[in-house]
């Protein structure tokens, strides 16, 4: 697996990055591949398309800075901004033998992995996907699945403002909180730590090595070739 380590991303320019990818991973062109990023403040709506969970009209959340984007992952609207970890796995479902429900619950064990390397206990919640710290969610998963090729993924709360959340019922779950790595520990880890530990996590999980790359993709060029003479190779 190719792993590409970005800094701050424009949500709809890693939505292309993730087209790209899902197409040419289908062609059999490349292999799997992991994004790792962040992304300024932005309210996506998955295909729930329940808009009641959109707290406050969209032209006055613009005002404020924040970007609305409907997109075509699975679940509600959530919220991705500076200090939380997403990742985008482009993985072929055949070839890592997992069914999308599979995928899922590998996503959500990579994750707790990664919290108990910080020696918190990350937990499933039956009906609801993620990963809780009792009632209060650390990690959103939303994922597209296209001719068994994911896309989308994962987006953990390392340090990000839990403020923004306030203005969207998170998943659509008013019931239970939001939280994030710095609440729980009580100080903001390094960022760069939680990457390594969640490619760890991959490594462990999927059985395989990484190729990790300090360059953002370019579409339309051989990203994987240029990685292998550039990147650090991961086992």
């Amino acid at each position: 697996m190719q792993v590409f380590i970005c800094r701050e991303v424009d949500y709809e320019v890693a939505l292309g990055w993730q087209k790209e990818f899902v197409e040419k991973r289908k062609r059999g062109e490349i292999e799997d591949s992991l994004i790792l990023l962040e992304h300024p403040p932005i309210y996506t709506m998955g295909s729930d398309q329940k808009w009641e969970h959109l707290l406050y009209p969209p032209d006055e959340l613009k005002k404020q800075g924040f970007k609305i984007y409907r997109c075509n992952r699975g679940g509600d609207i959530t919220y991705h901004g500076p200090g939380q970890l997403v990742a985008y796995p482009i993985i072929h479902l055949k070839e890592a033998k997992l069914t999308p429900i599979g995928y899922v619950r590998l996503l959500e064990q990579i994750v707790c992995d990664v919290l108990s390397f910080y020696k918190i206990k990350g937990q499933r919640k039956e009906g609801y996907p993620g990963v809780w710290i009792q009632n209060r969610k650390i990690c959103a998963i939303g994922i597209g699945v296209s001719r068994g090729v994911t896309f989308h993924g994962l987006a953990l709360n390392v340090q990000p403002d839990l403020t923004h959340f306030q203005n969207i019922i998170p998943c659509g779950l008013a019931q239970f909180g939001v939280t994030s790595l710095a609440e729980e520990l009580g100080y903001s880890p390094d960022m760069s730590t939680v990457q390594q530990q969640l490619i760890t996590a991959f490594k462990r999980n999927l059985q395989i090595t990484c190729r990790i790359c300090y360059h953002q993709p370019t579409i339309g060029g051989d990203d994987h070739d240029r990685g292998a003479k550039q990147g650090i190779i991961a086992r």
